[in-house]
């Protein structure tokens, strides 16, 4: 079946799809709400420049328009078909309109792969193949329209959105249904929008083509994405690359985190996604902005498109009070955004201009004498901005809500001009959300500052808006050459490899394992613990057994014969019993460590090999606090995962042992990496734990799990 995933490589120009010369609507309906009306009539007002035809053999005329029967009896060009009939007769609809010319298809019609049926993939497979032998692209299915302003065509099936106007930002979405909200919502905060396209299930059409094709569009500055699954996660990854090059911020908002999230995915778009942490990852490689919700969208966007980046990564906030001033604090934490402490000459001018009873540093309270005073909320913008570390300044004030608060705008305008001529963005945020009037709106257009409402929605998108700066800013001179696997469908069955052979696999990276026999009697156990050296431990030797404990297989400490040769026999008998046969014993040399470490890696079934880092032992359940990365990653990458992980600052509070320890643990990710990301026969990897022998010595692997690919099904 020629789906979009299964293209290796390459792009679909979607000019057809977004710039139809004609437009023809099949399964036109005489209701008056039906979908088909409503794209009429939206194409109408809205002004879409070329034919619009109807097609529906019951009918000689709908909507004051003449309908025909059939594709094929269209009087005119058929350029671009919006279908709304029962799925099984799609295909039959794309080849008469292959035979017209047509060059693209917005399918609103479901029943194909994403019912995950027989019929359903039947069908989809043979409207791919009409498609793919007319050359005919197709939007969809299960999509709702598309929206290109500057070409006024506008065919979502919805009320009250022939009003969307010209502007920088542009949506791309797997959910029509959410895309058709955030470009209302965007609307009404005066945004505007270059396209708006509905990818639906992705039938030869997917994210990475149009993300490709609005990288390059001269009229797209902001990009917001809201996706279920990346289907070629190494074209989507290029085209995020080149977005990054001519610093057009991606926005993505990922739906399927949790595992019900995940299988709505499936059932709405036939795609396999994959794990949260495996996007995030994506994400954090390629610099897309990862917002959790709706409103973070179009807040970010807002701030996106009036604000140019800032040089510096700091950022200066002036709050109205005390209470407001301690909150952005704790919100300043909590996001990563960093409110620098202010060069002792600006605080001191600061100190003298605002007085007693305000509380001069970065935030700023403003106190009585800076709250209702236009001139020196002015002066201390320009101390604020004066300062080299601040690269943005955020201000406390709403839209002026009509004539009575000219005082007000004239002092906003006065701001936004001075922080223009210092060359620094400037922000306003309001304490809580409110209505925007007319008069607000005409102000918000004229000026061209970004107005952000409610304070913590407000530097959530200020933290997205100097995470994209710092993305620029420490990226690396040339585009970083590590390539993604291609994605591929789980495996029928993995090998569990048997101990030798798992800690060969350490062996052979280049990671140390902590010395160990495995044993077959209480004689050879105690020959294996005398040449060992006590301490020993003794551990149950099974494939596939991650939690020897829970079955009584692992005795810790044993400091002589007698103590290895009764854990042996115990251990041997718990086994029979929970298991029904004899097994192996794992003679092992103790490794005293003041910490337990995690390092895993695996294939991820959207985004390819992954590297995993966290604490080990029982807390990387308990806790589940995991660095995650694309694999291979580097030494820089994995010092990223130390300090994530929160493994950083345990080894800081060790004092001298942290810079050795530091270094081993960072090679023994970057080891880990290459083995995922080299060895194609490896599905899944995992150290745990991962201890610390004292100064001086490397991390060494003390248990190893190793699952090895079986045969993928065949379709």
């Amino acid at each position: 079946m020629a789906r979009a995933q299964e293209r290796s490589r390459g792009y679909r120009d979607v000019e057809p799809l977004l710039r139809p010369a004609t437009i023809t609507i099949v399964g036109a309906s005489e209701r008056p709400e039906s979908w088909s009306a409503r794209i009429f009539h939206n194409l109408r007002k809205y002004g879409f420049p070329g034919d619009i035809y109807l097609v529906n053999p019951r009918h000689r005329e709908l909507y004051g328009a003449p309908c025909f029967p059939s594709v094929a009896e269209v009087a005119g060009r058929v350029d671009q078909l919006v279908v709304i009939v029962p799925g099984p007769h799609v295909p039959r609809i794309i080849e008469e309109a292959g035979k017209k010319g047509c060059r693209s298809a917005v399918v609103f019609s479901g029943g194909f792969s994403e019912t995950n049926t027989p019929a359903g993939e039947a069908a989809e497979a043979e409207m791919i193949e009409a498609a793919e032998r007319h050359g005919i692209l197709i939007g969809g299915p299960n999509c709702l329209g598309n929206v290109s302003t500057r070409e006024r065509v506008l065919t979502l099936a919805e009320h009250a959105v022939e009003a969307f106007r010209a502007g920088g930002f542009a949506l791309i979405s797997q959910s029509s249904g959410l895309m058709g909200g955030v470009a209302r919502y965007a609307h009404s905060r005066g945004l505007g929008l270059s396209y708006a396209i509905a990818a639906g299930s992705e039938a030869n059409v997917d994210a990475a083509d149009c993300l490709n094709y609005l990288v390059d569009d001269p009229s797209t500055r902001v990009l917001g994405l809201i996706l279920e699954a990346i289907r070629r996660p190494l074209e989507f990854a290029a085209a995020c690359e080149r977005a990054l090059a001519v610093r057009k911020p991606i926005l993505v908002l990922k739906i399927g985190r949790s595992k019900g999230g995940q299988a709505a995915a499936l059932s709405h778009t036939g795609a396999l996604a994959g794990s949260y942490e495996a996007f995030t990852a994506f994400c954090r490689r390629y610099g897309l902005i990862e917002i959790k919700g709706l409103d973070e969208l179009v807040d970010a966007s807002e701030l996106f498109l009036r604000c140019r980046l800032p040089a510096a990564g700091g950022v200066a906030a002036l709050a109205l009070s005390g209470g407001a001033r301690g909150y952005l604090h704790d919100l300043g934490e909590e996001m990563g955004i960093d409110f620098p402490k202010l060069a002792p000459e600006v605080e001191e001018q600061l100190e003298k201009l605002l007085g007693v009873g305000a509380g001069a540093g970065n935030p700023l309270d403003l106190g009585a004498a800076g709250a209702s005073n236009p001139d020196v909320q002015l002066r201390c913008l320009e101390l604020l901005a004066g300062d080299p570390a601040i690269g943005l300044v955020a201000v406390q004030g709403d839209l002026p809500h009509n004539p009575t608060f000219a005082g007000r705008a004239a002092g906003h305008q006065k701001m936004i001009e001075r922080s223009t001529q210092l060359g620094k963005p400037l922000v306003f945020f309001s304490r809580g959300s409110y209505a925007v009037s007319d008069y607000g709106a005409q102000f918000r257009e004229s000026c061209g500052a970004p107005f952000l409402q409610e304070i913590r929605r407000s530097f959530q998108a200020i933290s997205y808006f100097m995470a994209y700066q710092k993305t620029l800013a420490s990226r690396k001179t040339g585009t970083r050459q590590i390539e993604l696997r291609p994605k591929r469908r789980p495996a029928t069955a993995t090998e569990v490899l048997p101990d030798e052979k798992a800690f060969a696999v350490i062996k052979q990276a280049g990671i140390a394992v902590a010395r160990y026999e495995v044993c077959d009697t209480p004689e050879s156990a105690q020959r294996a613990a005398q040449l060992l050296g006590y301490p020993v431990a003794l551990k149950v030797s099974v494939r596939g057994l991650t939690h020897k404990s829970e079955t009584g297989g692992i005795a810790l400490g044993l400091s002589g014969p007698s103590e290895v040769a009764r854990a042996f026999i115990s251990i041997r008998q718990q086994a029979v019993k929970s298991m029904g046969s004899p097994v192996r014993v794992r003679v092992q040399q103790m490794v005293q460590s003041p910490m337990e470490l995690y390092v895993g890696a695996r294939l991820d079934p959207e985004f390819g090999p992954l590297v995993l880092f966290g604490f080990g032992g029982l807390f990387v359940e308990a806790l589940g606090r995991v660095s995650t990365r694309l694999a291979p990653v580097d030494a820089a990458e994995a010092q990223e995962m130390l300090a994530e992980s929160g493994v950083g600052r345990a080894l800081r509070r060790l004092g001298a042992q942290e810079s050795v320890s530091g270094e081993s643990i960072i090679d023994a990710i970057v080891r880990m990496s290459q083995i995922i990301a080299m060895r194609e026969e490896i599905d899944t990897v995992e150290i745990n734990p991962l201890l610390f022998r004292g100064a001086g010595h490397p991390y060494v692997a003390v248990d190893v799990v190793v699952f090895k690919r079986g045969e993928e099904k065949s379709k």
